[in-house]
C-alpha cells in the first residue's frame, strides 16, 4: 500500500463512500508536484494536498522534516520524522518558541493534528527560523513554506476564505470535496495459478528484451486474478535498488502484455501503450499491485502507484510522487480511487 491505514482512514473522511455505483471510465491523471525553493507540494483529484519540507542543498538529506495535509473536507495534520530514528518526542520550534511536542511512536515517525496542528501551520508561515529539537536541534527550511500553502489555498478554492493558510478573507469556505472515480476491482479466487509454459516464458522474455544481465534475478512469479486470468510478473533486470518487472497475462493458452489505464514511465518508457515496467513491486492476496520506483537508493524520492484487476487491464488506485531528491520523509499523494468490488 502507499499509505498507512491511519492515513487512508483521514482521507476517507473526505469524500462519502457510495453504496452502489457503476464503474467510472475516466482516464487517470495524476498531479504534479510544484516547488517552492525548500518546500513542495501535490493535490490529488480528490481535492487533498500535502507539502513537504526539503533539504536546503540538492541531494541532501534532512535530519529531521516535516508533512502538511490537508484533506478535502478541511482537516489539517502535520506529520514528522526525524531521520536518525532514536527520538521519542520531538519539539518543533519556530522563532527561538514552542510550537508543537510531538510524541514519535514507530519509526520516529509522530503526527498533530486538529487544533494543535492548525496553530502550528499558522506559525511556520509566519516564522523565519525553524528547527526540531530531539533533543538536539536539526533546522528546517521555512524557504517557501507561505509560497506553498498559498498555492494550496488556491487549489483547494480556500483563497479569500476564513479557511485559508495564508490567502485569508472574510468570506466562508462553502467548497464541496470532489467524488473520487469508483474502479470495479475484482477479488482474486483462491488456489493456486495454473503452471505457464516454460516455452512460452521463454519467447515473451526474448520479445521484450528481458535477457536479464549475470547477476540479475530471473523469475517469473504468476497469481491468479480471476477465474481465466493469471498475472505473470516476469523479471526484467535490476539495479542497486530497483528491480524491474514486465506484468504479463496468462489466458486462454496465451501469454501477453498486462495492459495498464495508466503507470508511471520508467527509464523513459513511452507511456501510455507497450509493455509496461514495475518496479520493486508486489502482489497482495486482496488483489493489489504495487509498484515502489526509487529515485535513489534512499528511497527519499521516486513514484509510488497501486493497481486493481478489473477483468481486463489494471486500474490505478492510488499514486503518490516525490520529484526531488531531497530528504522528503515522505511521497505526495497525487491520484486516488474509491475501488468497489466487481460482482
Amino acid at each position: 500500500m502507499i499509505r498507512t491505514a491511519a492515513f487512508t482512514a483521514f482521507l476517507a473522511l473526505a469524500v462519502p463512500v457510495a453504496a452502489a455505483a457503476p464503474d467510472t471510465p475516466d482516464t487517470p491523471v495524476p498531479a504534479k508536484p510544484k516547488l517552492f525553493r525548500d518546500w513542495i507540494v501535490a493535490c490529488d483529484n480528490g481535492g487533498g494536498c500535502e507539502a513537504a519540507s526539503l533539504s536546503p542543498q540538492d541531494g541532501m538529506l534532512q535530519d529531521a522534516g516535516l508533512l502538511i495535509r490537508r484533506a478535502a473536507d478541511g482537516m489539517v495534520a502535520v506529520e514528522l520524522a526525524d531521520m536518525t530514528g532514536k527520538a521519542r518526542v520531538a519539539t518543533i520550534r519556530v522563532d527561538g518558541r514552542p510550537a508543537a511536542t510531538v510524541p514519535l511512536a514507530r519509526e520516529a515517525r509522530g503526527r498533530v493534528s486538529g487544533a494543535a496542528a492548525d496553530r502550528l501551520v499558522a506559525a511556520l508561515v509566519r516564522g523565519r527560523r525553524a528547527a526540531i529539537l530531539t533533543p538536539d536541534a536539526k533546522p528546517v527550511s521555512l524557504n517557501g513554506v507561505a509560497a506553498t500553502l498559498r498555492y494550496m489555498d488556491d487549489r483547494q478554492r480556500r483563497a479569500g476564505t476564513t479557511a485559508a493558510f495564508v490567502a485569508r478573507g472574510a468570506a466562508r469556505y462553502r467548497g464541496k470535496p470532489p467524488e473520487l472515480p469508483l474502479v470495479r476491482v475484482v477479488t482474486p479466487p483462491p488456489g493456486d495459478a495454473p503452471a505457464i509454459p516454460s516455452a512460452a516464458i521463454n519467447d515473451m522474455r526474448r520479445r521484450l528484451d528481458c535477457l536479464n544481465s549475470l547477476g540479475s534475478p530471473v523469475s517469473a512469479e504468476s497469481y491468479r486474478l480471476d477465474g481465466r486470468a493469471t498475472l505473470v510478473l516476469l523479471s526484467c533486470g535490476a539495479g542497486a535498488y530497483n528491480y524491474l518487472v514486465k506484468p504479463l497475462i496468462w489466458r486462454d493458452g496465451r501469454l501477453a502484455p498486462a495492459r495498464f489505464d495508466y503507470a508511471f514511465p520508467f527509464a523513459g518508457e513511452p507511456q501510455p501503450g507497450g509493455a509496461v515496467t514495475l518496479v520493486n513491486t508486489q502482489w497482495s492476496p486482496a488483489g493489489r499491485l504495487s509498484s515502489w520506483g526509487k529515485g535513489r537508493g534512499l528511497g527519499d524520492c521516486g513514484d509510488r502507484q497501486s493497481f486493481g484487476w478489473d477483468g481486463t487491464r489494471f486500474r490505478l488506485l492510488e499514486a503518490a510522487s516525490m520529484t526531488e531528491c531531497r530528504g522528503a520523509i515522505d511521497t505526495l499523494q497525487v491520484w486516488r480511487a474509491r475501488p468497489v468490488s466487481a460482482r
